[in-house]
């Protein structure tokens, strides 16, 4: 008796804890901030596309190199003629401005997002973190809709409009968000960067010409200061967003601590990205409050009726559920697959790309090829085959220091020859790299044949392990006047 009543009570309690979690999600909230957000990005996208042809990126990055580095499992993206090129980067423009204005939003949003994510899967070498953030902000945005308020399509089809969405949809937003902070930090928990102020330490130096803060960016100790604020800023400031006492003043933290990266580091549109970004943490009518600030004339307060809100769960509710569930543990397991990878991910880079790994280490090194060559009568040969043969600077730079990326070009290397007809070609590289101002040390064991090694996702016993001391500080040049 005692057990059927237990059953009972714990049916009731999920039961219970089921239809709470449907009324938090399910709950209207006012679209106004939503809807900023797609005019935000859409537009900011817009400057971007057109910013990226203006200055003649689509010539260096795509036409000028004769090869071009894969992401695995994604060799079927070609680059196409300079002609596409151009067409791909004005439809990326067209799609981003129709989504700011609401135009065919929930067409305009797909297309963006399946053009953008093209273009970013071209080459590996111009893969960047907030690029890929895009990709993934926006294939969310393809299932939200911002466009029923303050937009063309709501201006076009009365019967769209809306003044109120569930929560569901700013949540999943803010949860994206907050993902890439905090991963942002926790990649900081590394000794270089902890301990020595590596990257920092190199990176700062540079700008001391900057008026009055230049003459700081010398000091060792403001290496270590930015080094540990970054880290805590990283990895705390979602969670005083989302405390409203705390709110403004974290914004306001954010806007001067993205005002200084793209002050010292010139990374384009990440710093207006993520301010646009977190601007989800506000309340959903802020841009009302704003408005009246402003006595800018915008609709009144929208009316939030909780009792139009499901109350039940539906199979199709619970599918959609699972669906974006399944979706954020995705997001969140993804940045941890390094931990599979023996050794540190800044060496080996097992795991370094889509886990929000920003700017995290200075890497230069030196490579080529020594290529033994096999004709069919059994006569050997081996040369020497600079990278430079294949690459631009730009990419060379790049790939230097990315073993996964060695490995490709070897196999480029590997076919071109077999393509002029000798019988095998075996390829090893001589791969000196320096991490975050260290000596240079060997990172791919030169006795292993790269032409017959896989290209996946297993561990890669061919990298050679990290070099075991730390890194040492660098002291600023200073002119003898004696």
């Amino acid at each position: 008796m005692s057990i059927v009543a237990s059953g009972s009570a714990h049916t009731v309690l999920a039961d219970s804890l089921s239809d709470r979690l449907l009324r938090e999600l399910a709950a209207p909230r006012d679209i106004a901030a939503l809807a900023v957000f797609r005019i935000l990005i859409g537009g900011l996208m817009c400057a971007g596309a057109l910013r990226f042809v203006r200055n003649g990126w689509i010539e260096r990055l795509y036409v000028e190199p004769e090869f071009h580095f894969k992401y695995w499992g994604f060799s079927w993206v070609q680059v196409p003629s300079e002609f596409g090129l151009y067409l791909l980067y004005c439809g990326i423009a067209l799609a981003a401005i129709c989504v700011a204005i609401g135009l065919f939003y929930r067409v305009a949003i797909i297309t963006f997002w399946c053009l953008f994510t093209y273009a970013e899967l071209m080459d590996v070498t111009t893969y960047l973190n907030h690029y890929y953030f895009i990709s993934v902000l926006t294939l969310i945005m393809c299932f939200l809709s911002p466009h029923r308020a303050w937009s063309v399509d709501a201006w076009r089809r009365p019967a769209l409009r809306s003044q109120t969405l569930p929560a569901w949809q700013t949540h999943w937003v803010r949860f994206q968000v907050g993902l890439l902070y905090f991963y942002a930090g926790w990649a900081k928990f590394e000794i270089d960067w902890l301990l020595h102020a590596q990257p920092l330490n190199i990176w700062l130096p540079p700008h001391s010409g900057l008026p009055l803060l230049g003459p700081l960016l010398e000091q060792t100790w403001v290496h270590f200061a930015f080094s540990w604020f970054a880290f805590l800023f990283d990895t705390l400031i979602i969670g005083f967003m989302l405390w409203r006492p705390a709110r403004p003043y974290a914004f306001l933290v954010i806007l001067v601590f993205h005002y200084f990266t793209h002050v010292f580091f010139n990374i384009g549109l990440f710093p207006f990205i993520m301010v646009f970004s977190v601007l989800i943490f506000f309340e959903a009518d802020w841009p009302r409050k704003l408005a009246r600030l402003l006595r800018v004339p915008l609709a009144a307060r929208a009316a939030v009726t909780p009792a139009n809100a499901p109350r039940r769960w539906s199979l199709g509710r619970a599918l959609a559920t699972l669906a974006v569930v399944l979706f954020c543990a995705l997001q969140f397991l993804m940045p941890l697959r390094h931990w599979y990878y023996p050794g540190t991910v800044l060496w080996h880079e097992q795991g370094m790309r889509f886990s929000w790994r920003v700017m995290l280490r200075e890497k230069s090194g030196s490579l080529e090829y020594r290529v033994a060559l096999t004709r069919h009568d059994g006569t050997r040969r081996t040369v020497i085959v600079s990278p430079h043969r294949y690459l631009t600077e730009e990419q060379y730079r790049e790939m230097a220091g990315q073993p996964d990326l060695i490995l490709q070009l070897a196999h480029h290397i590997r076919d071109d020859y077999l393509a002029e007809g000798f019988a095998t070609v075996e390829v090893y590289a001589q791969s000196f790299v320096s991490l975050n101002g260290r000596l240079a040390h060997r990172m791919i064991d030169p006795a292993v044949d790269l032409a017959s090694t896989e290209f996946g996702l297993a561990r890669a016993g061919w990298i050679t392990s990290a070099p075991p001391e730390p890194p040492p500080l660098q002291r600023p040049l200073r002119l003898d006047r004696k």
